[in-house]
């Protein structure tokens, strides 16, 4: 869903209101994740099943990668995350995150803003 956070603008979440990211070291075609191990333990995949419901955020970006078995989701071909220091709906903690790890937009694009 895209739902606009404060200073942020418009961003994905998930069904929670959890602010969804993209990893700068990830890459959109084909969609390739490279967080893994720790890593995942504070960015956590976003793991679907086969259909997801959207508002905002046009069908036809939204894709998955194959992540151990599982269907990662994508936006524009980027891998989406969820991070553990969000608690809370509308949180966007995790902006620009070692200058590697945005916000994603509808369009897919990294959030440009920092909160």
């Amino acid at each position: 869903m895209a739902k606009a956070i404060e200073g942020m603008g418009n961003v994905v979440t998930d069904d929670k209101g959890m602010t969804l990211y993209r990893y700068d070291k990830d890459q959109p075609a084909p969609s390739k994740w490279t967080c893994s191990g720790a890593c995942t333990k504070t960015w956590m995949p976003v793991i679907v099943q086969d259909s997801v419901k959207t508002a905002g955020v046009a069908n036809s970006l939204l894709g998955t990668v194959h992540r151990d078995g599982k269907k990662q989701l994508t936006l524009a071909g980027w891998p989406l995350y969820r991070y553990l220091g969000d608690t809370t709906s509308g949180q966007a903690n995790g902006q620009a995150k070692d200058q590697q790890w945005y916000a994603v937009t509808p369009s897919g694009q990294k959030s440009a803003k920092t909160g």
